[in-house]
């Protein structure tokens, strides 16, 4: 955390220093913005306002865009280029910094390509600052993350890490570590006609069980591209994060704008490899779900996890969960799936 969060006075001097730096943006710097858009991110509108066009085409490729609305949150990104914002960068600078108040949610992310999100709570703006004038791969694929995770703090809503596809509305929500089949469940199911609310960040209201896309990304490894050529009509390009090299998908580039859309949830499935030809069922436990939903959450979003937590047991107590082997043959996963979907 940053520095003495915990003593009072302290607290409020880092809430003033950053929420005048994001006062200063939006009302002197940024007064007129290369580019400003709207898109919807589960539940929220958002405004984006951009320092340069280059940064807004990148950026924007990641979302739903919509006509002009009132936002929830507004949103600055800059490069250091931009503005020189170095001295806003909490010490040390190579460590995870955060720092979490009401006034005001600051993160310090210390990534090859370092980034610096804070945000205004009271007055819903924010801005994210790319300190080497570049984003990484995995901000490029679901932009603005944490601020976005800073508005469902007060709400019913939460953003979580796994993947959501719907069948006549109702969702299946696939949760799990890397590697375990989630982006490969989720794309075959969109390819078959499924809607699409996400393969790495999902959106949900735990009161009513609505699941929402957050992104229209996907991350694809490249050892699947032959499974799925059809989709590499949709790449940005190839990344390589965490040692895995991936094909960076936007999803509007090949799926109808309806079809990525969410629906009520139905079960909660965790995807697993044992060997098995056909996707294979098996009960599992809400302990098991909570555990495969928070323990990657939780790495992923910036911020205290006692809510998160409360949150995530609300959002498993709403649907079955299961075990699902999801086979070798992945255009087996949709009908598999069906099948699942019409015995409950």
């Amino acid at each position: 955390m940053l520095q003495a969060k915990h003593i009072p006075d302290r607290e409020q001097a880092i809430d003033r220093l950053y929420c005048d730096a994001v006062a200063m943006l939006f009302d002197r710097r940024l007064a007129e913005p290369a580019r400003r858009a709207m898109v919807q991110a589960g539940a929220f509108v958002l405004e984006f306002v951009f320092a340069s066009e280059a940064l807004a085409e990148i950026y924007l490729q990641s979302f739903l865009r919509i006509e002009p609305a009132e936002p929830d949150l507004r949103i600055a990104v800059l490069r250091k280029s931009d503005i020189d914002l170095s001295e806003l960068v909490p010490s040390p600078r190579n460590q995870f910094r955060t720092h979490v108040s009401d006034a005001s949610l600051v993160h310090w992310n210390p990534d090859r390509l370092p980034l610096l999100y804070v945000i205004d709570r009271r007055q819903r703006r924010g801005f994210i600052w790319l300190a080497e004038d570049a984003a990484p791969e995995w901000e490029l694929s679901r932009p603005a993350c944490p601020l976005i995770h800073a508005l469902t703090a007060e709400t019913s809503h939460i953003i979580a890490h796994g993947g959501a596809v719907s069948l006549h509305g109702r969702c299946l929500l696939l949760a799990g570590k890397g590697r375990a089949g989630k982006t490969t469940a989720a794309l075959a199911c969109a390819r078959a006609g499924w809607h699409y609310a996400g393969d790495d960040y999902f959106f949900a209201d735990t009161a009513s069980g609505q699941v929402l896309p957050l992104y229209s990304s996907a991350r694809l490894r490249v050892d699947m591209e032959a499974v799925f050529a059809d989709a590499l009509t949709a790449s940005r390009g190839r990344s390589r994060d965490d040692g895995d090299d991936r094909h960076e998908l936007r999803l509007g580039r090949w799926l109808p704008p309806a079809q990525i859309s969410g629906g009520v949830i139905a079960a909660i499935l965790l995807p697993r490899r044992n060997g098995e030809l056909r996707p294979c069922f098996m009960p599992a436990t809400p302990t098991e779900a909570f555990n495969a939903l928070f323990l990657t959450t939780k790495l992923g979003l910036p911020g205290p996890i006692g809510w998160v937590a409360e949150k995530l047991t609300r959002l498993v107590a709403l649907a079955p969960a299961y075990h699902v082997d999801t086979g070798s043959t992945p255009r087996d996963i949709p009908d598999a799936f069906a099948e699942f979907l019409a015995k409950r």
